[in-house]
């Protein structure tokens, strides 16, 4: 699976499969499309037997687009208003690509919340409008995900011990927000250094064992991810949880 294969199994993972025409399909398969491409070169940079002056320029760059586009698959699965409401913005004649546009999409607020939630998750006095959507969200941690890794760790309990699923079994759905959120703020800032070259000195610039690393944790953890989003019963377009397992497989062993 390593080295020049396409990696469909990464598109699957993320997107799910929609069948239904429409704005949702199209969005997500574009979406699709550019994972597939993004994870097949990352997975190409890890199985090169030495560094090349391609995978240092370029391997943090794909790992990066391989992380926003995956978390964007994400949430346009989890809160579909947002990923239909974008796609129909951007087909509006008077969109302009050179403009930026205060809906955009964005990291800070679709995806890490922008604001610490109240101490309450469930108050009378919570605001609607205030309360974030982003991802990981301490209310979508609740609703989504603390549930999703429950549901997960019995399903995998329930089948064969495989060593590409040893991993997955070591996460708990009590700290698997706090845990991801936190090392997805780490890669995006450590990938967003070289992508934006903040670096002016030489020792600085990533060496081969630091972009691998880099590309391997991103493919990772975009992983269990897109895994464990099969496993929210209102999550758009998800798989079985076979399909999903079975789509998990070959992309764990190809970062092997």
């Amino acid at each position: 699976m390593r080295g020049g294969t396409r990696m469909a199994e990464a598109g699957l993972l993320l997107c799910g499969t929609v069948t239904t025409d429409g704005i949702a399909k199209k969005a997500l398969d574009q979406l699709r499309t550019s994972i597939d491409q993004f994870s097949t070169r990352c997975t190409e940079y890890l199985a090169l037997p030495e560094a090349t002056a391609d995978m240092i320029a370029f391997g943090p760059f794909c790992a990066r687009v391989l992380l926003e586009n995956c978390c964007a698959a994400l949430l346009g699965r989890l809160d579909p208003f947002r990923i239909l409401y974008l796609s129909e913005f951007q087909s509006q004649p008077e969109y302009e690509p050179s403009k930026r546009a205060r809906s955009a999409f964005s990291w800070s607020g679709d995806v890490i919340p922008e604001e610490r939630p109240a101490v309450e998750l469930w108050s009378v006095d919570h605001d609607t409008s205030k309360i974030s959507r982003a991802l990981f969200s301490k209310h979508g941690d609740h609703i989504y995900w603390k549930p999703a890794v429950n549901k997960m760790l019995d399903h995998l309990a329930s089948i064969d011990p495989d060593p590409d699923l040893a991993e997955l079994r070591q996460l708990e759905a009590e700290s698997y927000l706090s845990q991801t959120e936190g090392r997805i703020t780490q890669l995006y800032s450590t990938l967003s250094k070289s992508v934006h070259w903040e670096y002016f000195s030489s020792v600085l610039v990533y060496d081969e064992v630091t972009v691998k690393t880099l590309i391997r944790d991103t493919c990772l953890l975009v992983g269990h991810l897109g895994l464990t989003s099969h496993y929210i019963p209102t999550a758009f377009g998800s798989l079985a949880p076979e399909e999903a397992v079975a789509a998990y497989k070959p992309f764990r062993r190809a970062l092997s």
